[in-house]
């Protein structure tokens, strides 16, 4: 059953077209009813529950007690939306003479940003995300995270996320037979263009064994084009209505703009490497994490010395599936929890 949004303003032929066109755009999953009084407001609220109201501010005044539990957006003549504090409700703003694309694409970052305050990651019940990430280079993030993948596809449906900058391994498992494959950068475009939907990506999920994978970015630029919170926005929709029951969430060389991704997950396992330099880094990410007030994500941290068979490593590099589906490594990450 979709979710129901409303268009309240006095002109009945902009709430109709706006409604129109919200309507159109599957990936938003919303039924949109426009209105055009307080009253109709009233009688519609019997039928059915408003989960977000886009109410034009001149109304504002003359709804109150007929919000309840909605997300209200206030649409508003002028374009100085910033800085509400002042606004009827305490409510976000968006400018309504936007073109309609710019304006559901608005409504989604705001509606998705209030979602975040109370959801800090995906829902549990839908998918379970887990994070591989190390502030210590050269320790095995990427081949724990396909190895990681392997073992949770053996028990439902999986996919790997990466977000390397380079293809590195990735290289090796793509399908050769597969000349333009769509990778992480064709998501991320269509995301940020407004025209991100479950239909078109899965284009660009591929398969490692039982595993999912979308393949990384084919520019390393492209990963500096999408800030942090529109990347966890993405993946939280990933886990939504993709339909899997686990997310594996290789944070590659990512860095410092990782921490806003890691609220997501539920477990961040953390490969390490036990030498003084190593261990230095990793005091400074703890430093770090406590600066940033996420103190609360070291109860999620695993970390993890990995066993190594440095006779398998070349084909741990060639991506032979044999490899990552055995051995000492696939047993230990099948111990993680």
């Amino acid at each position: 059953m979709r979710r129901v949004m409303a268009v309240l303003d006095r002109d009945k032929e902009y709430a109709s077209r706006l409604a129109a066109y919200l309507n159109e755009q599957e990936r938003i999953g919303f039924r949109t009813t426009a209105l055009s009084s307080p009253e109709a407001l009233k009688e519609f609220r019997k039928t059915a529950r408003v989960e977000i109201l886009l109410l034009s501010e001149d109304l504002a005044s003359e709804v109150h007690g007929l919000t309840e539990d909605s997300k209200v957006i206030l649409l508003s003549d002028d374009g100085f939306v910033r800085g509400g504090d002042q606004r009827p409700f305490g409510a976000p703003a968006v400018f309504k003479y936007l073109p309609a694309d710019r304006i559901a694409r608005e409504i989604m970052n705001i509606y998705a940003e209030d979602e975040s305050r109370c959801v800090a990651r995906a829902r549990r019940d839908q998918c379970e995300i887990y994070g591989v990430y190390s502030p210590v280079n050269r320790c095995g993030k990427t081949t724990l995270a396909l190895t990681l993948g392997l073992v949770h596809a053996r028990r439902g449906r999986t996919l790997l996320l990466t977000l390397e900058e380079f293809p590195g391994v990735f290289r090796n498992i793509r399908d050769p037979s597969c000349e333009e494959e769509e990778d992480l950068s064709d998501v991320i475009y269509r995301y940020l263009q407004g025209a991100y939907s479950w239909s078109r990506l899965k284009g660009a999920v591929h398969s490692f064994g039982p595993l999912d994978y979308i393949p990384p970015v084919r520019c390393a630029e492209d990963i500096t084009q999408i800030s942090s919170e529109d990347l966890s926005r993405l993946f939280r929709r990933i886990a939504e209505e993709g339909g899997y029951a686990s997310i594996i969430l290789d944070f590659g060389s990512f860095g410092r703009r990782a921490a806003e991704l890691l609220d997501l997950c539920a477990r961040i396992f953390m490969p390490v490497v036990e030498d003084p330099a190593s261990s230095l880094k990793l005091d400074s990410f703890q430093e770090f994490l406590d600066r940033l007030g996420k103190e609360e994500l070291r109860d999620r941290l695993v970390k993890c010395v990995l066993p190594w068979d440095p006779e398998k490593a070349g084909d741990y590099a060639r991506g032979l599936i044999s490899v990552y589906e055995s051995g000492v490594l696939y047993d230990y990450a099948a111990g993680l929890h």
